[in-house]
């Protein structure tokens, strides 16, 4: 612990399977001089963690400072993941023993475990075995049990594939899993007082809970509404019908592949074409499962409606995490006569504590 600064003008978020964002303004006053701010908070080197009536609810690292108006300085930060979107695989990793000198399991080695969950450990693992490349992330919880989802995955060392990056894909893949790194409190047990913990978990198939399991409702209109404001926006742009992926190689040797959402084309959707390129992929096995996945998100990508919401009307935060489903109704209302209801996924929180009472805003996608 550096120290608990008094930190103003707050909003942090959290992504399903991605990277949340704080931005923050510390005070440089006589009240904060004792606390070191400068030391506390170098861009780089120094974490921070969002407590909240004693929960911790988010945890990153600080990139970047600068002065703001007055006697204070805006920090801006990124989950801990952001971590290894700086951190890069030098030595080729693969599944497969024909192309790699030592046949050890990583780290002793550059073989991969065949299951996708382990080649995530193995990704972690890798980068946090280098010198000065632990940034003490727990990865216990990518061990078994297996997701029983076989990948056969090379990382070419003289390509320098991006950790986060080829995690990422992995999991975007056919059959994939959502990731993220949770941050909070340890229980305090045999009279040791409570540590932060930060530690790398997957879910498969999915995270969160579906609308039923959850109960969670968010209503506009009448007594006790929790929807303050929305956007409910429908965006044909970037839906796609078909997906072109593109793979490593060149020329003809590219590894290529097409895939089609045949359903919605018998039903009279136009041909609608999108091309996504993967330059680290060689294997045709998990391009055609990136295919697959960016088909599906463009299949969903029609409707992405964001809801800004009461922090402590019900649901309060707190009570829901990325990856929930929850049913979301509108009243009918001018621009929507006959009011609108659907269950939708959420897939981004953003919370703002800045004059007056916190607000969040949530980003959902189609079920």
């Amino acid at each position: 612990m550096l120290a608990e600064l008094p930190l103003s003008d707050v909003t942090y978020s959290t992504e399903l399977n991605g990277i949340g964002t704080l931005r923050a303004t510390i005070p440089y006053t006589d009240e904060t001089a004792p606390l070191d701010p400068e030391t506390a908070s170098q861009p780089g080197r120094t974490a921070v963690y969002v407590d909240r009536d004693g929960v911790i609810v988010w945890g990153g690292i600080i990139w970047t400072r600068q002065p703001n108006s007055g006697a204070s300085k805006e920090i801006q930060a990124a989950e801990f993941l952001s971590y290894y979107q700086r951190r890069y695989i030098k030595t080729t990793l693969s599944t497969d023993t024909s192309l790699i000198l030592n046949s050890a399991y990583v780290p002793a080695g550059q073989r991969l475990y065949g299951d996708q969950k382990y080649i995530a450990w193995a990704l972690l693992t890798y980068a946090n075995a280098q010198p000065g490349g632990n940034p003490r992330i727990n990865v216990d919880a990518l061990t078994a049990p297996a997701h029983g989802i076989s990948r056969q995955l090379t990382y070419f060392g003289f390509e320098r594939p991006e950790v986060y990056k080829s995690l990422a894909e992995l999991a975007a893949a056919d059959d994939g899993f959502d990731f993220g790194i949770e941050v909070g409190w340890t229980s305090s047990a045999n009279g040791q007082a409570p540590t932060r913990y930060r530690r790398v978990k997957a879910w498969y198939p999915r995270r969160g809970r579906t609308a039923d399991a959850s109960g969670l409702v968010f209503v506009k209109g009448g007594q006790g509404a929790s929807i303050l404001s929305y956007d409910w926006p429908e965006d044909g742009t970037a839906a796609a019908t078909e997906v072109s992926a593109l793979g490593a190689g060149t020329g003809e040797a590219k590894v290529n592949t097409i895939v089609q959402d045949t359903d919605r084309l018998a039903s009279g959707w136009p041909l609608l074409e999108t091309v996504t390129t993967y330059d680290g992929v060689i294997e045709q096995a998990q391009l055609n499962g990136l295919a697959n996945a960016e088909l599906t998100a463009r299949g969903q990508a029609q409707v992405q409606p964001v809801f800004e919401v009461s922090a402590d009307t019900d649901p309060a935060f707190g009570s829901y995490s990325v990856g929930d489903e929850a049913l979301f109704i509108v009243d009918p209302e001018p621009l929507t006569p006959a009011g609108r209801s659907g269950v939708l996924r959420i897939v981004g929180i953003e919370t703002t504590a800045a004059r007056g009472p916190e607000r969040v805003r949530l980003t959902c996608a189609a079920v």
